[in-house]
């Protein structure tokens, strides 16, 4: 091979290189902080706030908003429930309903947890199961789908352990996977 082909062939694998690291990697989530608004495609999305309690107190209401009862979940000892606020809108051009669905929640260490399902088997659970559930004014949902022009709040709350520090929330709109930094 000729000097001339060798840096022909070096210079080709060097914009090669350039060009691969600068473009987004499509199996990288794209990240996002608390409070920050994102925009994908014709959705909009932000986590509103992040707070941190040793109980929910879930109101179920029926499809007019009428209370049917309520509950009160503990975390239990050395458990705590980390609770996300979530606005989610779908712009008017969206062709179609659009969804979200909540992922996991990543600690500091690696460490991951789900969504926290509120339990069946409590007394009285079948009385309220017909109702919405509600976590202060926001819906408790972990996935919902929304029509054109329409935008909802939701909550959604993850047990983890009293010392774990929560620092990403994952989640997907259609089928996107995204991340919000929860630490500063």
């Amino acid at each position: 091979m000729k000097k001339w082909e060798i840096a022909v062939l070096i210079g080709f694998f060097a914009v090669f290189i350039i060009l691969f690291f600068s473009i987004e990697q499509p199996w990288q989530p794209k990240t996002s902080t608390v409070g920050e608004w994102v925009m994908i495609n014709d959705v909009g999305f932000s986590v509103d706030s992040v707070s941190v309690d040793d109980h929910l107190d879930i109101c179920f209401a029926d499809m007019n908003l009428k209370t049917l009862g309520y509950r009160d979940y503990e975390a239990g000892a050395g458990w705590k429930f980390v609770i996300i606020d979530i606005w989610f809108h779908a712009s008017e051009s969206a062709n179609g309903s659009r969804s979200f669905r909540a992922g996991r929640i990543e600690d500091e260490n690696g460490m991951t947890y789900d969504y926290y399902n509120l339990p069946e088997h409590d007394l009285g659970y079948y009385i309220l199961a017909d109702g919405t559930p509600y976590l202060g004014i926001s819906r408790y949902e972990d996935h919902i789908n929304l029509p054109p022009g329409k935008g909802e709040f939701i909550s959604i709350a993850y047990k983890m352990p009293t010392n774990a520090v929560p620092e990403k929330f994952h989640y997907w709109i259609q089928t996107r996977h995204r991340e919000v930094l929860l630490k500063k």
